[in-house]
């Protein structure tokens, strides 16, 4: 793993790439890039060095590593060695056809590949606003056999207040409104982990009514007012938007499935009339959610379960790196505790976990980890890979 923090661009991304590339036969190259950051200049830079070598990347408002957290960094992991083969590909498009997209970047993802362990890699859009339909096109192609990992591309807030454009890198191409891959097999186990840090609130409640993310009622109530009320909201949030918006952004609801649970983000845009909710990503009619809370010191301490999850799935291998996919609003809500800024308390955790092993990350829009179950979005969750 290399990470730069050069102002220029390109000088970053051939420092990062070289930082990167201390083992024999790099396969792929991962890049998560600072949205503040021209990608051309530091794709360019990166090419310098490694010419040849598959590559696929994303924005990032923020990034992960040994150095601690930072922004305005290019970051870059390389996996390689025998026994690994990779397949990058790429898809356009996704915030008007998302499933399209999804059916595009997994079609002919792991053909003709071998290997005992196989995952798909997944960098999304954190601007489209149906990523669980990305997902369910790359379900339809690879079905359940096959692990994702991954997260969307993050962003920024510009001068002006507007959000800047994400943007993906794919090989020597630089894509907004995109998906990218790597389907990858290695003779070693892969270890993913999810975890979110969250309290639940009360018992589960029953979706009764709802449309893809929106819902409209709750154990029969309307959405709106059973979720306030079973989480103990001010009484400004029932009817003020800005209100809403502070309290319901930390406290999430939980999908639960069969065998797995998919946290979603609840949006802004509550319909105060009709008492519907809003969340990213499907919430299904006749489904169970549940209520979340968090605070500071549950959402760092998560760190310490995700890890040894993600270790644990190597069975026994030891592992050789991780990559790590942590949610913006987990970076958000550290950023501005009672006691301070603590995301860089949140960062040692995770480099007290790796001790001298490889490592990077990014805060990402949206986090994929599917080892079961046909979905495997989440949000204002930490996933965690571990190489094996």
């Amino acid at each position: 793993m290399g990470v730069s923090s050069e102002p220029d661009p390109h000088r970053a991304g051939a420092a990062a790439a070289s930082r990167a590339l201390t083992g024999p036969d790099p396969r792929l190259l991962v890049v998560f890039c600072s949205i503040r950051l021209d990608p051309h200049a530091v794709l360019a830079g990166i090419k310098e060095v490694a010419a040849g070598i598959p590559l696929i990347g994303c924005s990032s408002g923020a990034e992960l590593g040994l150095e601690g957290p930072g922004t305005g960094q290019v970051a870059v992991a390389a996996f390689g060695g025998s026994g690994f083969t990779v397949r990058t590909s790429a898809a356009t498009g996704t915030r008007t056809a998302p499933r399209e997209g999804g059916i595009e970047v997994a079609r002919s993802a792991f053909a003709g590949m071998d290997g005992a362990n196989q995952l798909m890699l997944l960098l999304t859009d954190g601007l489209a606003e149906d990523q669980d339909d990305i997902i369910g096109g790359v379900y339809e192609m690879l079905g359940a056999g096959v692990a994702l990992v991954g997260g969307g591309a993050g962003t920024a807030l510009l001068a002006d207040g507007a959000t800047a454009d994400t943007f993906h890198l794919y090989d020597g191409e630089v894509l907004t409104d995109a998906v990218v891959g790597a389907a990858i097999t290695s003779d070693g186990p892969f270890g993913v982990a999810m975890r979110h840090g969250f309290r639940e609130v009360g018992e589960p409640m029953v979706v009764t009514r709802s449309r893809k993310g929106r819902i409209y009622t709750l154990d029969d109530r309307p959405a709106l007012r059973a979720y306030l009320d079973r989480l103990g909201a001010p009484e400004e949030a029932y009817h003020d938007r800005k209100a809403f918006v502070a309290f319901s952004r930390l406290r999430p609801l939980c999908v639960l499935g069969r065998a797995t649970e998919e946290v979603r983000f609840i949006t802004e845009h509550a319909d105060f009339d009709d008492g519907s909710l809003v969340c990213v990503g499907d919430v299904p009619e006749g489904g169970v959610v549940w209520p979340l809370e968090s605070d500071a010191d549950s959402t760092i301490a998560v760190v310490d379960r995700a890890w040894p999850a993600a270790v644990e799935a190597l069975g026994g291998r030891p592992p050789l790196g991780f990559l790590a996919f942590d949610c913006g609003i987990r970076q958000d809500l550290l950023s501005q505790t009672p006691t301070g800024d603590r995301v860089a308390e949140e960062v040692d955790r995770m480099i007290r976990q790796v001790g001298e092993l490889p490592f990077t990350g990014f805060y990402t829009w949206g986090e994929i980890a599917r080892t079961r179950g046909v979905n495997g979005l989440h949000h204002q969750s930490l996933v965690v890979l571990a190489i094996g």
